[in-house]
């Protein structure tokens, strides 16, 4: 952390990162987390962070700032560690931003489908046909875009006070899109999943295109997100439930055992959840 800015004080995360752009709301209490792997120097700032759980108000007022500002407003849970000492955030080395500009969605899901479905000599394919159905071994690339059902960002603050409980905090993160917090950040809870996280941004500035997503919680295995355009029909619903298993395989293994019975699941609902193990 930086000894600068005392926790427990009131902060301007613009004036941290060089914005320059005064917000809207004034911001509670907090400070501001470093990389925590850095090996000498001065440790990269990553975030500004609340020392209590924000109001519902003040983050959808800062993501109205976003586009000025250039800080998203982001939801971190992390009830198991320490903020501050260790947390969601700063446990890798963060990417640089080009990376996420160097991966297509469709070479995503590509990669990480094939990896999943391939064959070992003794143990045979990791994930069966009761797995893939509707699909079988190859890859079905990614979905079209669903058809906006609501504002994407007014989605995104009315469902913010059911993802704020007591071991939730607001972060103040410089991101140009939501979905590159993940890189930003150097999270680490898809790391038995993927070993970078460029590809999942990827991944995620997609789906804010194609469904209206918002990115609106980070824990240190799990994500929340909004969804303003989700697949309405069984077969959309399908071909976006091979997107997310892609993205996250124990979600639908562990919980519904099939991307065909996920897809119903999915089927119209506004929010999407994903953990990591």
């Amino acid at each position: 952390m930086r000894d600068d800015w005392q926790a427990g004080e009131p902060a301007d995360p613009s004036a941290v990162f060089g914005t320059g752009t005064a917000l809207s709301a004034p911001l509670p209490p907090g400070e501001v987390l470093t990389e925590q792997t850095a090996l000498a120097g001065e440790p990269r700032t990553l975030c500004w962070i609340s020392d209590e759980p924000p109001a519902p108000q003040l983050v959808a007022a800062l993501r109205g700032d976003h586009r000025r500002s250039g800080l998203w407003p982001l939801l971190l849970c992390d009830s198991d560690e320490v903020y501050g000492d260790r947390c969601t955030v700063g446990v890798v080395p963060p990417e640089p931003l080009e990376h996420i500009d160097r991966w297509r969605p469709p070479d995503v899901m590509d990669r990480i489908w094939d990896g999943l479905v391939q064959a070992d000599d003794e143990l045979g394919p990791a994930y069966g046909p009761e797995v893939l159905t509707p699909f079988d071994t190859a890859c079905p690339g990614p979905a079209p875009g669903g058809n906006l059902l609501a504002d994407p960002d007014i989605l995104a603050n009315q469902q913010l006070p059911r993802f704020i409980d007591d071991d939730t905090r607001l972060a103040m993160v410089p991101a140009r899109y939501g979905a590159d917090v993940l890189t930003v950040l150097g999270w680490s809870g898809a790391a038995n999943h993927v070993s970078r996280t460029a590809g999942l941004s990827a991944m995620v500035r997609s789906w804010e295109r194609r469904f209206g997503v918002r990115m609106l919680r980070l824990g240190p295995d799990r994500l929340d997100l909004s969804v303003a355009a989700p697949p309405q029909d069984a077969e959309h619903a399908a071909k976006v439930a091979a997107e997310h298993w892609t993205f996250c395989p124990d979600r639908i293994v562990q919980e519904t055992g099939s991307i065909g019975a996920y897809a119903q699941e999915i089927r119209g609902r506004r929010s999407w959840s994903f953990w990591w193990e």
